[in-house]
């Protein structure tokens, strides 16, 4: 059997003290940039665990090193294509589309898609 080290990557809760700023979402951003070593205090947290490094235990070239990604990473990479091509569908979809295809679910799911699409472009804006 071949050994491995294995560097997994999770979420981690960091809290950073007495940070002055204009507004939470400042706050967060100045917090967002912080050294990891800078913070007040750090623990683990029940959170995702994203990915996992695997290097083959002597190949010090890392050669045969292979990154493993998780449900979450995975789901987190595509969330921008997601959203992308939910834009694109919702502003091709508009009044002039034929009446057989505006079905009340349709109407829902337009509307839906319209008020994810709201939400994450409010939670981008930069503070």
């Amino acid at each position: 059997m071949t050994r491995y080290n294995v560097h997994i990557y999770r979420e981690m809760k960091l809290r950073f003290d007495g940070i002055e700023a204009g507004s939470p979402e400042a706050a967060a951003n100045i917090a967002r940039d912080g050294l990891t070593e800078d913070a007040d205090d750090m623990e683990p947290c029940d959170g995702e665990t994203f990915s996992a490094l695997v290097d083959v235990v002597g190949d010090d070239e890392f050669t045969q090193s292979v990154t493993i990604d998780f449900e979450s990473e995975r789901l987190r990479k595509a969330a921008s294509e997601l959203l992308e091509a939910l834009q694109t569908l919702a502003e091709q979809t508009d009044e002039d589309c034929p009446a057989e295809y505006r079905t009340r679910h349709f109407t829902d799911a337009l509307e839906h898609a319209r008020a994810v699409i709201a939400a994450v472009v409010t939670e981008r804006r930069p503070a």
